[in-house]
């Protein structure tokens, strides 16, 4: 019996033992006498923002957050005894905060006074967009006090940062072709005052509607001939992304007929274009340094239209096409003069003709003709052809990975997943500045993936902030890939300079980016696998699989 005794003693002791052991989730309620963590003393009490200061006191290392009021500040690094703090540059007066993990709350008996470097306005906007956002350059604009537009007091527009900030106009009396002067009153005091600023009428932006594919000659199409009685030749060969269409001629017949036409039915639904802004026909094309012709056409109410391809429209075409290589072109239907354009069609597509080019070679290969809401204009950040400052390898295309990617190469790194604790390899490469009037309607980034039989994930530096992929994005992605299972997909993102992450990206100034390979929200000891290919930025989405209203 006393055996027994003992025994029932000694599990109940190692019982307690363990549970005393575990990192327990305690509740309010708990009877148990929880740390509390403790100010003592803080180095020092009227600091500048964005500096750090020292606080000193007890159970410090416990400590999950620091505050005053709704302002957080950023843990540098903590001890018991003390830790370092980050004063946030958008803070009020008032006691520190602190909680633990133990839900625990401390409030100092030291007042904080926070103080706040001089904002200056260095570029005012050249003109206000009567009701619309304005945007001004300079120092510390994220520590503006307040902002008037002549005399009225307007609202922050978006996020704010030390070098630029926007503010709304909306309900501001302003006549169009008036002036207007901006006020600024910094948290330090000394207001500054515009010159008087031309207000203008607004110009209209959109977000683009879904790319549509008319072909990518990559999945099977219909080439029907057409009634050119000179001979010809077409085929498909490789092009820059899969499969391109090639159609050549010993001789050009000029406008003697029509060599080869390819549509598409949208599988006999048509296309409905009467949501869309500004429809384009989109695509790439090669004349391999000679000469060929390729027009769009339109079928609606049963009526086939075609229209031309003139110098009006930027690229120097003469009802010919001439190219040394590769180039995206993209022009605007309703100003090619189609009776129908936003509204049910048919069939889109093109046809191959001689055009102005007569008696001489015709040569021309098209690939991805896309109706994009918008002209592409496309920029080219890294083709993977060559490395880029890059740890990540250069592998010749790969029958092993489905679908297309571009171009004869592509960027491929593997390994095993650390989460956020380790970078695993990087590329960075040189983009020349965005022209704000080009990409006036916004930027999205768009770039191939394929993720091979793993998983992965990078995030975007853009030199002056990061970029992560969220599943706001449209793709289902969480800080880590969704896997593509072999298959090469488009990612098309729109970048937002000036806010959150990218608060301080300034993409009209030349500027530096990279990708930066991490485990993100993958389980350490995954096994990871990143294939890219092709970073673009455009003013419309290249990936016609995301839907965009």
């Amino acid at each position: 019996m006393k055996k027994n005794i003992i025994k029932t003693a000694l599990i109940a002791f190692v019982a307690v033992l363990l549970y005393n052991c575990e990192d327990v989730a305690f509740s309010d309620d708990s009877d148990i006498n929880l740390p509390a963590s403790t100010i003592t003393e803080i180095s020092n009490e009227t600091p500048f923002v964005g500096t750090e200061i020292i606080l000193k006191g007890t159970n410090l290392n416990f400590v999950t957050n620091v505050s005053v009021g709704a302002s957080e500040f950023k843990i540098i690094k903590q001890s018991a005894d003390n830790m370092t703090v980050e004063v946030p540059r958008q803070i009020e007066s008032g006691p520190i905060t602190l909680f633990n993990k133990y839900k625990r709350k401390f409030e100092s008996i030291q007042i904080i006074k926070p103080q706040f470097y001089p904002a200056k306005v260095i570029t005012w906007p050249v003109n206000i967009q009567k009701g619309k956002p304005f945007l001004m350059i300079g120092e510390n604009l994220d520590l503006i006090k307040e902002v008037k537009v002549n005399g009225k007091v307007v609202a922050l527009f978006g996020a704010a940062s030390p070098q630029k900030v926007s503010y709304s106009s909306a309900g501001v009396e302003m006549e169009i072709g008036e002036f207007a002067t901006i006020e600024v009153t910094p948290k330090t005091g000394e207001k500054q005052t515009s010159p008087a600023i031309l207000v203008v009428k607004p110009v209209n932006t959109y977000t683009p509607k879904q790319t549509l594919m008319i072909s990518d000659f990559d999945a099977p199409f219909n080439a029907v001939n057409g009634d050119a009685s000179s001979p010809f030749t077409h085929t498909t060969i490789a092009g820059e992304y899969g499969k391109a269409l090639e159609v050549k001629a010993a001789s050009a017949n000029g406008w003697n007929g029509v060599y080869l036409k390819v549509e598409n039915d949208n599988g006999g639904k048509g296309y409905d274009l009467s949501a869309y802004n500004k429809p384009h026909i989109t695509f790439l094309v090669n004349t391999a340094g000679g000469q060929g012709y390729v027009q769009p056409i339109i079928t609606a109410g049963g009526k086939t239209e075609d229209r031309h391809f003139t110098g009006a429209f930027g690229y120097g075409d003469d009802y010919k096409i001439n190219t040394t290589n590769w180039e995206w072109r993209s022009y605007d239907l309703e100003k090619m003069g189609f009776p129908v354009v936003k509204g049910k069609l048919d069939r889109i597509g093109i046809q191959f003709r001689g055009g102005n080019v007569n008696g001489t070679p015709f040569y021309i290969a098209v690939d991805q003709v896309m109706i994009t809401d918008g002209p592409l204009n496309p920029t080219i950040a890294w083709n993977c052809e060559t490395p880029a400052g890059s740890t990540w390898n250069i592998l010749p295309n790969s029958s092993s990975l489905q679908g297309y990617n571009q171009g004869s190469n592509y960027a491929s790194l593997t390994g095993v997943s650390q989460g956020w604790d380790n970078k695993l390899g990087q590329a960075s490469w040189d983009v020349k500045a965005l022209d704000p009037a080009v990409y006036a309607n916004g930027i999205w980034i768009n770039f191939l993936l394929n993720t091979g039989n793993k998983e992965g994930y990078f995030q975007f530096d853009f030199g002056q902030g990061w970029m992560h992929f969220t599943k706001s994005q449209g793709y289902g992605d969480d800080y880590k890939f969704v896997p593509t299972n072999n298959k090469w997909v488009w990612r098309s993102i729109k970048l937002t300079p000036g806010e959150g992450d990218l608060s301080k990206f300034d993409p009209t100034k030349a500027f530096t980016m990279g990708i930066q390979l991490y485990g993100g929200n993958l389980a350490k000891g995954t096994a990871m696998e990143v294939n890219v290919d092709s970073f673009i930025f455009t003013t419309a989405p290249l990936d016609p699989n995301l839907v965009t209203d």
